[in-house]
């Protein structure tokens, strides 16, 4: 009998220690209406978020010897959800600088110091600018924190980073923003 209470990272110790069909159906209960709506976020279509969250369980499963428990399960699982999703965007043409843009626009505000709200419009240009000018893994990293909420810690063991190096590459990017931000205030003061 399964334990209904046990947390995912002892789930997936005993799954990697002795497989049980048992075991990675209660991952999969717990995880599917999650990565769903994630998929959900990037796709926009039912059928191809219910392809992309099949797709990412059978990840999941043969991958799940490489969780090493370190990073939360969920940031983990946040990447793999991440890369999956921007891989079918890139292989189907789709503007993935867009998706990423609409993801992250609402948390804006919360990466320009001292100010409270950004109007729409504004965010998405400045983000729309802010993607010429980071890599993907800045990209992803604006994500797991602002929009994912994710702790500094998971963030660098799930991408193999050092604490500082993490909090460097946030701290340019939010440098960025803020940048770009001032920029556009100073056009409109003009």
């Amino acid at each position: 009998m399964i334990d209904k209470n046990i947390s995912d990272e002892q789930l997936i110790l005993l799954l990697q220690d002795v497989y049980n069909p048992g075991y990675f159906s209660l991952l999969v209960q717990r995880h599917e209406k999650y990565i769903l709506r994630k998929c959900m976020s990037y796709v926009k279509s039912e059928d191809v978020a219910e392809d992309l969250c099949q797709e990412i369980l059978i990840k999941l499963f043969i991958n799940i010897k490489s969780f090493k428990g370190e990073a939360r399960f969920s940031t983990w699982l946040f990447s793999i959800i991440h890369n999956t999703c921007i891989d079918h965007l890139r292989k189907n043409k789709k503007n993935v600088r867009q998706v990423i843009t609409e993801k992250m626009a609402e948390e804006v505000a919360e990466m320009i110091e001292g100010v409270d709200e950004v109007p729409e419009e504004l965010s998405i240009k400045i983000l729309d600018n802010l993607l010429d000018e980071i890599s993907p893994e800045e990209k992803m990293i604006l994500l797991l924190k602002y929009k994912e909420k994710h702790p500094i810690k998971d963030i660098q063991l799930t991408l193999g980073l050092s604490e500082s190096a993490v909090k460097m590459r946030l701290k340019r990017a939010k440098s960025k923003v803020n940048k770009l931000y001032q920029t556009y205030r100073s056009k409109q003061k003009s």
